[in-house]
């Protein structure tokens, strides 16, 4: 099996999504549709709708600036698409699990 390599993938994941332009959840309130602070005045918290997604809690992927879009392809992400691949991978043609992936993840803790 051929694994791709983090900038492959986030290159393919990038034009995917651009693409299809999914719905996802708001980056600026995770999804809650709803911002928390605290007030610089008297330090209690304040709740306001946020502004991204109009309370709304998902947005356009095609609606996001670069260096959002750019952070839903973080490291943490490719590893666990990766490994859930290998899985159903070594699911399907009956192979090891640890040893094909074994490889992948030295790799991967090496920083390539």
């Amino acid at each position: 099996m051929l694994i791709s390599s983090y900038d492959k993938w986030q290159e393919l994941k990038l034009r995917d999504l651009v693409e299809d332009n999914p719905l996802i959840d708001c980056p600026a309130c995770d999804g809650d549709g709803e911002i928390y602070e605290l007030c610089e005045c008297c330090g209690s918290e304040k709740e306001e709708e946020c502004g991204e997604c109009e309370g709304d809690g998902r947005v356009r992927f095609n609606d996001l600036n670069d260096s959002q879009k750019r952070k839903a392809f973080t490291r943490r992400v490719y590893f666990s698409e990766v490994i859930a691949d290998l899985k159903r991978w070594c699911s399907l043609t009956r192979q090891d699990f640890l040893e094909i992936a074994g490889p992948f993840v030295s790799e991967f803790r090496r920083g390539r």
